[in-house]
């Protein structure tokens, strides 16, 4: 497992990289949301697949980094409300994640990605203040 979680930490760092230089904060926080998107969906579709049990596995240790790194990342005293909302999407996510990824259930990871992509696109919408440091 831990050769799996360095792979994912190395993958993130490189996409990481390519978005820090713009600067933006919510630039870093799209690009991590739709990579979490993008490896949850996988992990839903790799689903009882015996072929795709590597790059199952692989993605959701993937998902599991990002959800923390976006989750340690949240500055709760200049997001206010908003940093404990997408706290809590998170964690959401995080756990109906683990729950799938446990019983081969992907429901839970479907509501989990739409949950995602409802909030966070409120939140760009509202072009609020970055919580996400």
């Amino acid at each position: 497992m831990a050769i799996h979680f360095n792979k994912a930490k190395h993958q993130y760092q490189k996409i990481e990289k390519s978005v820090v230089e713009t600067n933006e904060p919510i630039e870093i926080v799209k690009t991590m949301i739709k990579e979490l998107q993008k490896s949850m969906n996988i992990v839903a579709r790799t689903n009882n697949i015996k072929d795709q049990r590597v790059k199952r596995n692989k993605h959701f240790s993937k998902s599991l980094v990002i959800i923390y790194t976006l989750q340690t990342s949240l500055d709760f005293d200049k997001g206010g409300s908003l940093a404990t909302q997408l706290f809590q999407i998170y964690e959401y996510c995080r756990q109906q994640l683990i729950k799938g990824f446990k019983t081969h259930v992907v429901e839970g990871i479907e509501k989990a990605i739409n949950s995602l992509r409802e909030i966070f696109d409120n939140t760009t919408a509202n072009n609020a203040n970055v919580t996400n440091t």
